[in-house]
């Protein structure tokens, strides 16, 4: 692995202590300074602003995974966060991506595939492919942001509160619509 994710904070909130702790150890020999939580409590109680990264399990004990993700944006939105779940669908994903998270694996997963989804995370130009089975859902969600968008009349800051996203969320959308020249 190269140098370039030397010592990068990474925040693993995962309740099932023995997975947690092999993504842990394969990460943090990948060059990754890691952090386990198994709470929506403990990820509300930990100082979140030292951490680039984030990987959440969508189901922890009696927390949602989707809770934890709003509890890490509302404290630190430039987190960026991959979601990694044993049951995955696409209301979830929807969900999930609304509240900004960058990618959304589903179990069993490689550590090749998560370290390509942070990796395509801190790249923000680079956008991971969207899946056949997904790409309706893809245009629907482009039509809805561009009809919410041109009833704020172009305005991004509005149109991302009536969305329920972070202005930036918002516009790293737009930018994926938006043909490359």
């Amino acid at each position: 692995m190269s140098d370039v994710t030397e010592n990068l904070p990474l925040l693993i909130v995962e309740d099932n202590e023995r997975f947690a702790d092999t993504l842990a150890t394969e990460l943090t020999d990948r060059g990754y300074a890691v952090e386990t939580l198994d709470s929506l409590n403990a990820v509300r109680d930990a100082d979140l602003s030292r951490f680039g990264y984030a990987i959440v399990d969508l189901r922890l004990r009696q927390d949602s995974g989707l809770d934890v993700i709003q509890a890490i944006k509302d404290e630190a939105p430039e987190i960026h966060i991959v979601v990694l779940t044993g049951y995955g669908s696409i209301a979830t994903a929807v969900q999930a991506t609304k509240l900004g998270a960058a990618h959304y694996l589903t179990k069993p997963v490689d550590i090749d595939e998560v370290e390509r989804a942070l990796q395509t995370a801190e790249l923000a130009n680079d956008e991971v492919p969207i899946p056949t089975e997904f790409q309706s859902l893809y245009r629907h969600e482009r039509e809805y942001i561009e009809f919410v968008l041109a009833e704020c009349e172009g305005n991004i800051s509005q149109a991302a509160r009536r969305l329920g996203l972070h202005r930036q969320s918002l516009q790293r959308k737009l930018r994926k619509y938006t043909p490359s020249s």
